[in-house]
């Protein structure tokens, strides 16, 4: 696992770290089935990070909730994407110096099957523990993988429950705002529009002849409504977002160049029209996606998108010119153009990336 991939997994560890007891009652009762379809005495829940194997649930032989990771088991189940299976302890080298093994609680058998993410990140394990030597039936093996995936599935839609809930909290702040802006600057609308109305109806019902003075003041009403609406537009918005709005939506309509927003870790945040005429995808396909999908194979290998991120990230620019790939396959010259985004401490946040068609 090199040592980009490690950061992004550890950052998807702590995701799922912070959900604390959120699903205690469930995972609970997934190691004590786990436990009872497999006829093991010991099973466990735990995510891996840099330190400490996290035991985010165990059946109620075990009461701790952590072990350093030097003498963890599934640091080794997180190194491939199957299950791995240790059938004595003690005749495996990987284990000579392990307290756990040797001395209490002497674990000598172990069962792990990874926790792997739907982006491909293996975050820990679900795994089993007896005393003595043992196996697994293949009946058994498939129960624990099912678990495992069953696991992964309850803490994503978790995680992916508490943003929806913390947009919809923000989203309801926004709304709550706006709703006392236009409280306090109702009456500064009804006003002008009042006295507009009352003009035009006085000259209809009185026959009026439109002359200067009187469409002078028309106007001059008129002006006051106009002024007192853009007030209220900028003060719920912000003149710096109505210039950014305007921007985005430039942004949005061009149509020569694939320009994407994307996340520190790559991810796909939004793209304009010419990134769906560049490659092909629409953007409910892509927004999500890791942008790593665009480059070939050999590129995906030699960690071009990471390397490309890096420089960004050192030099504040980094450019690339290659093949690249469409979505349905087929490749195409490209000039890319990867700009880092900082915030108001200097640190990297995410990037712009530049994508020109070369003919």
């Amino acid at each position: 696992m090199n040592a980009n991939n490690e950061k992004e997994r550890l950052v998807r560890v702590r995701e799922f770290l912070i959900l604390k007891d959120e699903l205690k009652k469930e995972l609970q009762e997934i190691t004590e089935l786990a436990s009872e379809i497999c006829n093991k005495p010991i099973s466990l829940i735990t995510l891996l990070d840099e330190h400490i194997n996290w035991i985010k649930a165990a059946n109620d032989i075990i009461d701790v909730t952590k072990a350093p990771r030097e003498y963890s088991f599934c640091k080794f189940t997180i190194q491939s994407e199957e299950t791995l299976i240790v059938k004595d302890a003690k005749l495996d080298e990987r284990f000579d110096n392990n307290p756990y093994v040797h001395d209490h609680p002497g674990l000598v058998f172990y069962a792990g099957a990874p926790l792997i993410t739907s982006d491909g990140f293996r975050l820990g394990a679900m795994c089993l523990y007896d005393t003595k030597p043992n196996d697994l039936t293949d009946t058994e093996k498939r129960g624990l993988e099912v678990l495992a995936r069953q696991v992964v599935y309850l803490m994503e839609s978790k995680v992916s429950q508490n943003r929806l809930e913390a947009k919809s909290k923000e989203l309801a702040k926004k709304i709550d705002s706006l709703r006392a802006i236009t409280q306090l600057q109702s009456y500064d609308i009804r006003q002008p529009l009042k006295s507009l109305v009352d003009l035009l109806i006085k000259a209809s019902n009185d026959n009026l002849v439109m002359n200067d003075d009187w469409l002078g003041m028309v106007k001059d009403v008129a002006n006051l409504l106009d002024s007192k609406i853009h007030s209220i537009v900028n003060e719920t918005m912000g003149n710096a977002d109505v210039k950014l709005s305007r921007f985005n939506k430039m942004v949005e309509e061009i149509e020569d160049y694939a320009i994407l927003l994307i996340s520190k870790d790559g991810t796909i945040e939004n793209w304009n029209k010419g990134a769906q005429i560049i490659k092909g995808y629409t953007e409910d396909e892509i927004i999500g996606q890791n942008f790593r999908q665009f480059y070939t194979k050999e590129q995906q290998q030699q960690q071009l998108p990471e390397k490309l991120l890096e420089d960004a990230i050192a030099n504040g620019i980094a450019r690339d010119e290659g093949p690249r790939v469409r979505k349905d396959g087929t490749l195409f010259n490209a000039k890319v153009v990867i700009t880092a985004i900082h915030d108001e401490d200097g640190e990297v946040i995410g990037f712009t990336k530049m994508t020109r068609a070369l003919k």
